[in-house]
């Protein structure tokens, strides 16, 4: 008797900071295929695990095993990378559904923040 493989569909809706011009989904993706490690090794994906990008979803498509918490890990250590750790969040919606939001902030502190730069 064969073993059933599991198909698990996560997605990460990305389209708050993408519409505010701060992340890029395509760039997000990328950093998935060529971070995710499969069977302990990088760059390993093959068909086990398939990353699509659909305007400002992010899918991942997974065979093998893989978990929310390793895709949340691999979505911060990218928005550290990137300098966006602080401004944007990954929050999970529901099972198998996240999704990247700014942290509220008061609109003075947000305005102070850019005439520092």
């Amino acid at each position: 008797m064969k073993k059933q493989k599991i198909v698990r569909s996560l997605t990460v809706d990305v389209t708050s900071p993408t519409e505010n011009g701060v992340f890029d989904p395509a760039s997000y993706s990328k950093y998935l295929i060529d971070h995710i490690k499969v069977d302990g090794a990088v760059g390993n994906l093959g068909k086990a695990i398939e990353v699509t990008e659909d305007g400002s979803i992010v899918t991942v498509v997974a065979t093998a095993k893989f978990s929310g918490k390793y895709l949340k890990y691999l979505t911060k250590k990218y928005l550290k990378k990137n300098q966006l750790r602080d401004w944007i969040r990954f929050i999970s919606i529901r099972q198998n559904q996240y999704k990247l939001v700014f942290y509220q902030v008061t609109p003075e502190e947000a305005d102070e923040d850019e005439d520092e730069e």
